[in-house]
């Protein structure tokens, strides 16, 4: 908009508001609110180190493929169950051996307006990259059953598809675990499915890019006088975001698929002028939704035919965060935060009479982060008339050091922030 003389010390007002909360901005953590009429424009844009490892339910660290290391026995292709009694124990293919490797990369674009002096609606629209790299192999050397050479002639003697390796079964090979997955496998190549696949695409690398989940909310400042300033905001995240392909194996999601009403209250605590402290409290309230999903035998056990539309509630969302934030010159400033945050456990039904509870075992998580920030900004030179241009730009590393069902990740952010 055009600046006239008394917007221009609106911005005045602004930039003495804002010295001590541009390290905090990005993540709305702050109770501070923007003045009538003032606009807001926020970028941010976060550069994800590779991802391998995950926090297990134990909180332990392990392998981010680890559920898809299996010995590939009866547990996992339950077909196999027929073979058991001839080789004196579990019938198996071999070890699956698959390595799985994260790349993200996400912007998070934020627009907010001051409607009033204690009132500013904000929107927040996030946009991702990712790619998934998997290397997957088959160990095949402690198989005991394979492939029946002579499947579909007048000479075999078992009339079985697969049979024991010592009975003159050859090892399958890792194309022939990919048809199983997907189609069906052929074992005499004369072009009928001898064994029913699962339906899965094809288990490899895969990337995509979208649209995360928008945020709509509204902040309200109910309380400034020094040393404290208190705030509410509250608002709707909105399932605009692609859910993960369930018939995908390596795929990744970019929302959850549901409504979720949010709620944050916000302190700020001045202990010096340049000084501050922040507390948030955050909790997403996640509304129950119908999604269509493959319910499998366990958790540890994702692979299964069973697919049917249920419902779910989703886990609510706490959240804490704890920021301190210095402000060294006017142009300068760093600060620290811890956040934690826990879901709880999602709650899923339906009419099949499936085992609906292997939805909900690792729906619980929890995550620990640290985050250390440094800033620069010219809203000090703005107001003394020294630029034209009242921006600040941030520089962040964070890291997940501790959680239950999550990813281990670090991340280098730039927050970048233009006053209008």
């Amino acid at each position: 908009m055009t600046i006239i003389p008394s917007a221009a010390n609106i911005i005045g007002v602004v930039v003495a508001q804002c010295l001590l909360i541009m390290n905090t901005q990005a993540e709305d953590a702050s109770a501070r609110v923007l003045p009538q009429g003032v606009s807001l424009f926020d970028a941010t844009f976060y550069r994800y180190f590779p991802i391998e490892k995950r926090y297990g339910p134990d909180g332990d660290s392990e392998d981010l493929a680890a559920d898809f290391n299996k010995d590939l026995n009866s547990q996992v292709f339950p077909a196999l169950s027929g073979l058991n009694h001839l080789v004196g124990g579990n019938a198996t293919l071999g070890q699956s051996v698959v390595e799985s490797s994260l790349t993200s990369r996400w912007s998070e674009f934020n627009l907010a307006y001051g409607l009033t002096d204690k009132l500013t609606l904000v929107v927040k629209v996030p946009y991702g990259y990712v790619k998934n790299e998997i290397r997957s192999d088959l160990e095949a050397s402690q198989a005991n059953v394979g492939r029946n050479p002579l499947f579909g002639t007048p000479s075999d003697p078992f009339r079985s598809p697969l049979i024991p390796i010592t009975a003159g079964g050859i090892r399958l090979s890792d194309e022939d675990i990919q048809n199983l997955l997907g189609n069906g496998l052929d074992l005499n190549r004369d072009g009928v499915t001898d064994i029913p696949g699962y339906g899965y695409k094809r288990f490899e690398t895969f990337s995509d890019n979208g649209i995360g989940d928008v945020e709509l909310y509204a902040k309200y400042q109910f309380y400034d006088q020094k040393p404290w300033r208190l705030a509410l905001a509250s608002g709707l995240r909105f399932p605009t975001g692609k859910v993960k392909d369930i018939d995908n194996l390596a795929d990744l999601d970019f929302g959850d698929g549901q409504t979720d009403i949010l709620f944050h209250f916000h302190t700020d605590y001045g202990v010096t002028e340049n000084l501050q402290l922040n507390f948030t409290t955050r909790y997403d309230l996640q509304l129950p939704d119908r999604q269509t999903l493959r319910v499998p035998d366990s958790a540890e056990q994702p692979i299964t035919r069973n697919i049917e539309e249920v419902d779910r509630n989703l886990g609510d969302v706490l959240g804490l965060d704890l920021i301190g934030l210095y402000q060294f010159t006017p142009e300068w400033s760093g600060s620290l935060r811890y956040s934690f945050a826990r879901k709880f456990q999602d709650d899923v039904d339906g009419d099949s009479g499936l085992p609906y509870s292997s939805l909900e075992q690792e729906s619980e998580s929890e995550n620990q982060r640290v985050a250390v920030t440094f800033g620069y900004s010219t809203l000090q030179q703005h107001r003394d008339k020294m630029t034209t241009v009242p921006f600040y730009a941030n520089l962040t590393y964070r890291s997940r050091f501790a959680g239950k069902n999550t990813v281990a990740s670090q991340y280098i952010s730039l927050n970048i922030g233009v006053l209008f």
